[in-house]
């Protein structure tokens, strides 16, 4: 389980370090693509799989294809090199609004890893934290 919230640099290259305590999570296999709410994700390969089989049909209706194709075309082996660094391709900086150097801030959201731009985390972190008790009665009586 991922957890935890790291500030972290993205380089002028594009080179972001993963956490140390992430990285030693993500096994071979993961892979860095969009997520929800227009942030990265890093997918461990259990739960890349599972994608893969969501999408996977002889005869995908419209809303599966544009769904593979996004997620698809979007993703990258997570393979960070010496330094811990990975790099986020410019379409995956341009889609989510990371700007090259800026500040990220690498969340552990459970299942997966994520990457908000840092003022984007910012707010949305403080209206979520604002409204959690809301939040949690919503969803824990929904069960």
């Amino acid at each position: 389980m991922f957890t935890g919230a790291y500030r972290v640099r993205v380089d002028d290259k594009g080179r972001l370090a993963i956490p140390a305590a992430f990285r030693k999570q993500l096994a071979e296999g993961s892979f860095v693509s969009v997520g929800l709410d227009n942030v990265l994700a890093i997918y461990p390969p259990d739960l890349w799989a599972a994608l893969a089989q969501d999408l996977h049909s002889p005869l995908p209706g419209p809303d599966q294809r544009a769904l593979a194709r996004t997620l698809y075309s979007l993703s990258e082996i997570f393979e960070p090199d010496a330094q811990g660094r990975i790099i986020l391709r410019p379409e995956q900086r341009r889609l989510t609004g990371i700007d090259s150097p800026s500040s990220v801030v690498v969340i552990g959201s459970g299942s997966r890893v994520e990457i908000w731009p840092e003022d984007r985390w910012d707010n949305y972190s403080a209206d979520a934290q604002g409204r959690f008790t809301e939040f949690a009665d919503r969803v824990i009586s929904a069960r």
